[in-house]
């Protein structure tokens, strides 16, 4: 399953809000009642100490100190397991991730993991899982909220993202000097020619839509970032043909 296949919730709470973990947890027993058998989950917390408080008030201290230990413990249908910034699933393919109270470092690891069928977050602050919200554009599980996905609203500058998106190796983002050297290029190119483009926006794309590894997302944004507000990169250039302004349109007329 892809990342994009995903479905992305949300609870639109902050706090220590006890009724948000209870609906949290109702929603893992739910999904293995609706399947019908037994469901590997995940409940990803930044650290073990999470487990404590709220968590631990809602699942029982057995069940806390359970998964303190890294074994999984029954919710209905569903089996749920530990992950944290540092520790992985043991043996998890797929499935369901729980995330309560989750920092950007442990929503990137969550963005970067192939099978998760399903996302709930339970946020601490908001403003802090925004970022998470808009480039899934999930939903509230019980309201009418929810994030922007990500849109790209320049055709021109969508057509050069793709570009950067075929060119580069995306296992390994821009991390060697070509592929970086083709992504200022390819930013520099619009920015001399009066194109639009927002970073942030260009980041959650290649997350959601393309699947990229966040931490690579990131590299990208910062480099459009640097172009925008006049940063000196040192990078060999040539590397895009000297009609790709032309390319680009053209590929928008087409499309």
């Amino acid at each position: 399953m892809s990342q994009n296949d995903r479905t992305s919730w949300f609870i639109d709470s902050e706090g220590p809000n006890e009724e948000a973990v209870e609906l949290a947890f109702a929603w893992v027993q739910q999904l293995g009642e609706q399947h019908g058998e037994k469901r590997d989950a995940v409940l990803a917390v930044n650290t073990k100490k999470q487990l404590d408080g709220v968590v631990s008030t809602v699942i029982g201290d057995q069940a806390a100190k359970a998964l303190n230990k890294k074994k999984p413990v029954g919710v209905g249908e569903a089996e749920i397991q530990l992950m944290t910034k540092r520790i992985d699933p043991s043996g998890w393919q797929s499935g369901p991730v729980l995330a309560i109270y989750p920092d950007k470092d442990l929503l990137d690891k969550i963005d970067g993991m192939y099978g998760v069928t399903d996302v709930l977050v339970v946020p601490w602050s908001k403003d802090t899982v925004q970022f998470w919200i808009d480039t899934w554009g999930a939903s509230a599980l019980q309201s009418d909220a929810s994030g922007d996905a990500p849109e790209i609203d320049d055709p021109v500058a969508k057509e050069a993202v793709d570009t950067l998106d075929a060119l580069v190796n995306t296992s390994t983002g821009i991390t060697h000097s070509s592929d970086r050297a083709t992504c200022i290029e390819i930013f520099k190119t619009l920015h001399s020619n009066g194109i639009s483009f927002d970073p942030e926006a260009i980041r959650a794309w290649l997350v959601a839509e393309k699947g990229w590894d966040p931490d690579y997302a990131d590299d990208v944004k910062e480099v459009a970032e640097g172009v925008q507000t006049g940063k000196r990169f040192q990078y060999d250039s040539g590397r895009l043909r000297n009609d790709i302004m032309n390319q680009w349109k053209d590929a928008e007329n087409v499309n």
